[in-house]
């Protein structure tokens, strides 16, 4: 704002009495004026709330007339059942309450039986007695999956009062969980399972011995055999046990196909030892799948079996898993296992424990044996190059071979190749951290397995498929040539893979540089690259 001459003149003169009123009466003009407009903004304010909630009112229409026609509302019950039962399964179990609070639809699909299925029992729950009550009445006739959690804090009687009610619906149990610090409480909850499960498929324990020397002498839970074996529980198929010792005398069902037998420690009063686990697979003959896992507290060295002739017969082992110290794995010289599909051995390598050789305990085991092994996955256990040529010697039906930071070379690799190499059936390749091994072996590998027409007799099955992640002398070269002649895998598989647990193959930074550098090529359908990024 500019002032004129006669202006500017005022404000170097001493200011009249006029000039003084005059300034006062332009003062309160523009404070009239000021007035004026502010009650004119707030006018409009006002007329702007106004349309604000009419606005939202309109919103709040679109919104219920989108409630009426949402995916949600028109889901067929059955399916809303499903999801309401995948809720209560991964965990969620106030799923049932909690969904029949958001419309009639949802409160008449989670009054189902089968939303109710999932029984929790929580000792410690000052309300267990009448939420157990009112989660069996709200399942009727439903197949229940039992979990029953209890600590050593909690007194016996309130235990007992609370497996009563559930052993009065025991002939409807599909699967049991214990979860409990102390061996006497889940002798306890055992000791109370007096009447027949005729449905249960699956019991899983998980376990401590904290109180393994007390008064009570509650060691092992030798009742888990009496309380479910084939008359009681005809139908019962897996088990789990978790616990902070292995069993020192026999506890399963001798019927079961399916055991996983996780041990947290080896204490110097209770060591792990083969004896121990060769007794436990002794009373299970009919055992398909078998997965041991070794305790991460290694107080005390593992025991090996005196007798070197004791075997253990398992004729119908399909699939067997050990996971833990390389020294465990000389249980192998001890199972006899003819019909064995699947094997999987995995060290505990990354938790800073020495590597033992183990090439003689796996040889002798496949010379005992002669599996029929489709599927031999090493993880983090290595073997010498002569071990590598006897297995492959000795594994012909094998289909699929899994490696991780294994130190097998190029010349090892060249046993496979050609149209008569070792393993003629193997198809699948999955190398991981594999630091001696060069790419161009592989590329020679699936090159030289493509069938020769003018052979006779049997020859070398192709390559279908062969996974590389994390191999430093595997270049971005050889992966396009081998993406060119087979199906390149550079992700971890969807399912069934050990290393998406521990995350220890991630690899997302290569695959974005591999992308961007070849994107010409991977988009152009006519390079013919079969490439899983």
């Amino acid at each position: 704002m500019f002032l004129s001459d006669s202006e500017r003149l005022q404000y170097r003169l001493e200011p009249t009495p006029e000039v003084i009123q005059s300034a006062w009466n332009t003062i309160a003009g523009h404070e009239s004026a000021i007035g004026d407009l502010e009650d004119r903004i707030q006018g409009l304010l006002n007329q702007v709330r106004d349309l604000r909630y009419d606005q939202a009112k309109h919103r709040a229409a679109i919104e219920r007339c989108k409630g009426l026609v949402t995916l949600a509302r028109r889901l067929p019950e059955e399916l809303l059942i499903k999801i309401f039962e995948h809720c209560v399964e991964d965990g969620w179990t106030r799923a049932p309450v909690v969904v029949s609070h958001v419309c009639s639809a949802w409160r008449k699909a989670a009054h189902a039986p089968k939303v109710w299925s999932h029984v929790y029992a929580n000792g410690d729950d000052p309300k267990a007695l009448e939420r157990t009550r009112f989660w069996l009445e709200r399942a009727k006739g439903a197949n229940l999956h039992v979990t029953v959690v209890a600590t050593w804090r909690i007194p016996t009687r309130p235990v007992m009062e609370l497996m009563a009610i559930l052993v009065e619906r025991s002939t409807q149990w599909r699967s049991l969980k214990i979860e409990t610090d102390s061996l006497r409480h889940a002798d306890i909850i055992l000791a109370e399972c007096t009447k027949p499960t005729p449905e249960l498929r699956s019991i899983d324990i998980r376990t401590a011995a904290l109180d393994a020397q007390d008064s009570d002498g509650v060691s092992d839970l030798t009742r888990l055999a009496d309380k479910f074996n084939a008359d009681f529980a005809p139908r019962l198929t897996s088990a789990s046990y978790v616990s902070t010792i292995v069993p020192a005398v026999p506890i399963f069902p001798t019927h079961l196909t399916n055991l996983v037998l996780e041990v947290k420690e080896s204490p110097s009063h209770r060591p792990l030892s083969a004896e121990a686990i060769i007794g436990v697979l002794e009373r299970l003959p009919e055992l398909r799948a078998l997965s041991l896992s070794m305790p991460l507290m290694y107080e005390h060295e593992f025991v090996a079996e005196v007798d070197p002739d004791r075997v253990v017969s398992l004729p119908m082992l399909d699939t067997l898993t050990l996971y833990g110290p390389t020294d465990l794995n000389e249980i192998l010289t001890h199972i006899q296992a003819p019909a064995l599909r699947e094997l999987y051995l995995r060290s505990l390598e990354d938790l800073g424990y020495r590597q033992r050789p183990i090439g003689p305990s796996l040889a002798r085991f496949i010379e005992i044996s002669t599996p029929p092994l489709r599927l031999l996955e090493l993880h983090d256990i290595d073997l010498d190059p002569e071990t590598f040529e006897a297995c492959f010697a000795a594994l012909p039906g094998l289909r699929e071979l899994r490696l991780h930071e294994s130190s097998i070379s190029d010349a090892t690799v060249q046993l496979l190749n050609g149209p008569r190499g070792l393993c003629p059936r193997l198809t699948r390749l999955d190398l991981r951290w594999c630091g001696h091994l060069r790419g161009r072996a592989l590329v020679d590998l699936v090159q030289s397995r493509h069938v020769v027409d003018d052979l006779t007799g049997p020859v070398a099955d192709p390559i279908e498929e062969i996974g590389v992640i994390n191999c430093c002398f595997v270049t971005e070269d050889d992966v396009l040539d081998l993406a060119r002649m087979t199906v390149c895998r550079l992700v971890t598989r969807e399912v069934d893979d050990y290393c998406r647990t521990c995350g220890c193959c991630a690899n997302q930074r290569y695959r974005t540089r591999l992308r961007m550098r070849h994107v010409s090529e991977l988009i152009h359908r006519k390079a013919g690259i079969r490439l899983v990024l």
